[in-house]
C-alpha cells in the first residue's frame, strides 16, 4: 500500500487542505449530561438530502481515541481532487445503481450512509472531549474515565434522541461504543459517598439500579429505553503484554490528563509534506507488523497484540480519512481503566472510585468483597438483543473472550447474533474494505428483525 499512499501524498502537494467539521451532514443537537457537560450529537443525512424523520432511530457511539467520523466516511469538499478511488467490480447488492456512491465512492464505506439508505433515523455521538471544531463536545474534567462516558454521556444521548423523536433507539457502536452500551444496560449509575463531602476526586462509585435495568432493557417503557445493540468489536478485556503491569506505567496513567491528540493531528495536517511523511511511516509500520505476524505471530504474543489495524483492509483514502478525521483525543484515566481490565482479566469500575484517590495501582480483583462494581459479572442484567461483529485478528479485542463473557453471559434473546469477519482487525472493522459486503448487510438484516418503528429505504 505504501506506493499508493505515496501517490496520494504527491497529489496533496498540489493543494492545501484544512481539517473540517462535518455539520453539513446532518442536524446538530446538544445534550447536557448529569454533571453539566454539553456533548454534540449529529442527526445524519447525506449532503443535499433530508433526515429520515419518523423512522426507527439508531444511535452510535465511537471507539476510544476516535470520534463519530468513523461512521461518516465521504469525500470532504476540500479533498474532492485527492480522494480518487475506484469502486470494486463486485459491489454489495445494496449499493448497486446508487448514484450518490458513484459520485462519491467513499460513501460506500460509511455505516451512517448505509443505515440512512435503509431508511433509519441515524444519530451519532461525540463523547466529551472528542470531535472536530464545531462538532467538538465540551472537554469537562481530566478525571474522565470509561465510567463517565458510559454513565453520563450515554444516558444524556439516549434521552436526547427520545426527547426529539419520541422513539426508543437501537444503540451501539465500535469498541468503547460497545462497552458503554452494555454498561448502560446494566442500569449503572454513580452513587455519592461520604468522600464527596470532602471534595475528594472520584468520590462516587458505580452501582446498578434495578429500576434502570428494567427501563433501559424495555421491561417498562421510559425515556431511557433501548431496543437492541449493534456491537462492533466491543471492548472488554484487552490482551496486553505483562510489561503494561509495571509501577512506572501505573504512575504515568494515574495522572489525570486530557491529551489533545486532535490538536496535534490538525497541526501536522497543515503541513502537507509532514503529513505525508507521517502517513507513509504509519502505513509502513502496520504493514511490517502484519508481515511479522504471518511469520512469527504464533511465537510472539506482543506481535499478535499489535495487529489491531489491518492495512490490507484499507485503501489510501480510507487510511488518510482515519488519520485526518477519525483519530481523536483521550483522557489518561480511560487508558488506566483498560489497563486494569487487561492486566487483571476483568472489567470493573475505575479503581479510584469511591474516594480511593490514594491508589496508584489497582488492587487484585475480589468480586463481592472489595466494594467495586464489576461489569463482567453483571452481564445477566443485559437483556435486549445484540448483534456483535468481531474482527479476525485479536489485537485489542479477543473474539473468544467477547463471545464467552458478553454474548454467552448476557440474558439470552432470540435475536442475539454474533459473527467473526475474516480479514478484519479492530480499527478497520467498521469502515474497511470488507465493511460494505460483510458488516453492513448483517447489521441491516438484523435490524429488520428487531426494529419496532417503520422505515422507508431510499
Amino acid at each position: 500500500m505504501s506506493k499508493n499512499v505515496l501517490v496520494l501524498c504527491l497529489t496533496f502537494f498540489l493543494m492545501m487542505s484544512g481539517t473540517a467539521a462535518f455539520e453539513y451532514l446532518g442536524d446538530v443537537y446538544i445534550a447536557k449530561t448529569d454533571d453539566g457537560v454539553e456533548i454534540k450529537l449529529l442527526r445524519y443525512h447525506p449532503l443535499g438530502e433530508s433526515i429520515n424523520e419518523g423512522a426507527q432511530p439508531v444511535l452510535l457511539f465511537s471507539g476510544l481515541m476516535c470520534n463519530m467520523n468513523e461512521y461518516l466516511l465521504h469525500t470532504p469538499p476540500e479533498l474532492k481532487d485527492v480522494y480518487s478511488i475506484e469502486l470494486p467490480s463486485d459491489l454489495a447488492n445494496w449499493a448497486v445503481g446508487d448514484e450518490r456512491i458513484q459520485n462519491d465512492p467513499m460513501l460506500y464505506y460509511s455505516l451512517a450512509y448505509y443505515l440512512w439508505k435503509q431508511g433509519y433515523d441515524v444519530w451519532l455521538v461525540n463523547y466529551r472531549g472528542t470531535g472536530i471544531k464545531g462538532m467538538k463536545s465540551q472537554v469537562g474534567s481530566a478525571k474522565t474515565s470509561l465510567d463517565t462516558w458510559a454513565l453520563y454521556d450515554t444516558r444524556a444521548a439516549v434521552r436526547k434522541v427520545f426527547e426529539v423523536t419520541g422513539k426508543h433507539p437501537v444503540i451501539g457502536g465500535h469498541s468503547t461504543g460497545g462497552l458503554v452500551s452494555y454498561v448502560y444496560l446494566q442500569g449503572a449509575k454513580f452513587r455519592w459517598t461520604y468522600h464527596c463531602l470532602l471534595g475528594e476526586p472520584w468520590c462516587k462509585k458505580v452501582v446498578s439500579d434495578e429500576n434502570l435495568v428494567r427501563e433501559r432493557n424495555g421491561e417498562v417503557n421510559g425515556a431511557e429505553t433501548v431496543i437492541g445493540v449493534i456491537a462492533l468489536d466491543p471492548a472488554m478485556i484487552p490482551p496486553l503484554p505483562e510489561v503494561t503491569d509495571m509501577k512506572l506505567m501505573w504512575l504515568l496513567l494515574d495522572t489525570p490528563l486530557y491529551i489533545d491528540i486532535r490538536g496535534i493531528i490538525e497541526e501536522i495536517a497543515r503541513n502537507e509534506r509532514l503529513w505525508c511523511k507521517t502517513m507513509l511511516t504509519v502505513d509502513g509500520l502496520f504493514d511490517l507488523i502484519f508481515r511479522m505476524n504471518e511469520r512469527y505471530g504464533e511465537y510472539s504474543e506482543i506481535v499478535r497484540y499489535l495487529t489491531f489495524t489491518n492495512p490490507r483492509n484499507l485503501n489510501p483514502a480510507l487510511d488518510d480519512f482515519l488519520a485526518r478525521y477519525i483519530a481523536d483525543s483521550l483522557y489518561t484515566p480511560t487508558l488506566a481503566q483498560y489497563n486494569d481490565f487487561g492486566t487483571h482479566k476483568t472489567a470493573r469500575e475505575y479503581f479510584e472510585n469511591g474516594g480511593r484517590w490514594y491508589l496508584v495501582e489497582p488492587p487484585a480483583p475480589m468480586p463481592g468483597k472489595d466494594g467495586y462494581y464489576y461489569y463482567i459479572h453483571n452481564m445477566e442484567k443485559v437483556k435486549v438483543p445484540f448483534i456483535t461483529l468481531l474482527s479476525e485478528y485479536d489485537g485489542l479485542v479477543e473474539a473468544d473472550q467477547i463471545i464467552r463473557d458478553l454474548m454467552g453471559a448476557k440474558t439470552p434473546h432470540q435475536h442475539d447474533e454474533y459473527y467473526i469477519i475474516n480479514g478484519t482487525a479492530h480499527v478497520d472493522l467498521p469502515f474497511g474494505l470488507k465493511a460494505p459486503t460483510e458488516v453492513f448487510p448483517k447489521i441491516g438484516a438484523w435490524l429488520e428483525k428487531v426494529r419496532i418503528y417503520e422505515v422507508t429505504p431510499h
